[in-house]
């Protein structure tokens, strides 16, 4: 198996690639433990993350672009050169929109945009697609691409179904810069969150202490009649009570 060769649904990167990526994943982690104030209790990246925004920004930046690198476009394998490119695309797109947080607030782009600025945030709409494909499948990619089009063709449709209609800028525009859709509720929870409990989660893995819940269930239970199941149940359970995090659980306990 070469380097850019698929391994399962994810490629074999090489070295140049690999740091890459753990650079980007290590900075985004730093960026939201910094905004989570875990540094002293202050935040060190203030006079830069002055904005929500510009934090949700940042963090797409620095992640978006770890979906093409790590996820070729077919399970059959991709090029990486392409790959490489969008990529770069992906950083680029929403650093773009982390220089432009103040005047998206102050002058509401939300509901009209200038033009380049919407061909950046349909450039970042297609991309954000692309990575759903890639990630998560075809069915959630048909399932986000249906909603995200609605507001195109809201005024055709029957009974409660019915909406404004929406240009392309217009529903462009309200995706890429907007808290409302491609910045909503699950992307700031995962920002604001579940990030946190996702870096608590493989500190604890890679320092022994999800195995040291394991151990410690399997000492107390494990000669006992059904003891992998009471194992399991035992061991999510003490580490489900110091993080409080499903996520964390399944990262350091398993599923």
């Amino acid at each position: 198996m070469t380097a850019t060769e698929p391994s399962g649904r994810q490629r074999a990167l090489p070295g140049w690639a690999r740091t890459l990526a753990g650079a980007a994943a290590v900075g985004a982690a730093l960026l939201a433990m910094d905004t989570l104030r875990l540094f002293g209790g202050v935040q060190r990246a203030g006079a830069v993350i002055a904005l929500e925004t510009h934090y949700f920004y940042a963090l797409m930046a620095l992640l978006l672009p770890i979906a093409f690198l790590t996820f070729p476009a077919t399970r059959r394998g991709g090029h990486l050169g392409v790959d490489t490119a969008l990529a770069l695309l992906a950083f680029a797109a929403p650093a773009w929109l982390f220089t432009q947080a103040g005047r998206i607030v102050d002058e509401g782009w939300e509901f009209g945009a200038p033009a380049h600025a919407v061909w950046v945030g349909a450039a970042l709409w297609a991309l954000v697609l692309e990575a759903l494909r890639r990630a998560g499948g075809h069915v959630l990619l048909v399932l986000v691409a249906a909603f995200s089009l609605y507001p195109l063709v809201a005024d055709h449709m029957p009974g409660a179904l019915a909406g404004l209609p929406s240009t392309f800028a217009q529903t462009t525009a309200y995706h890429a810069t907007s808290t409302e859709s491609l910045l909503g509720l699950p992307f700031r929870a995962f920002a604001d969150l579940v990030i946190g409990f996702l870096v608590f989660g493989v500190a604890l893995q890679h320092t022994g202490g999800g195995r040291f819940f394991i151990d410690l269930a399997y000492a107390l239970l494990g000669g006992v009649r059904g003891g992998p199941a009471k194992v399991a149940v035992v061991a999510s359970g003490l580490m489900g009570s110091m993080s409080g995090s499903v996520i964390t659980n399944v990262l350091t306990t398993g599923p």
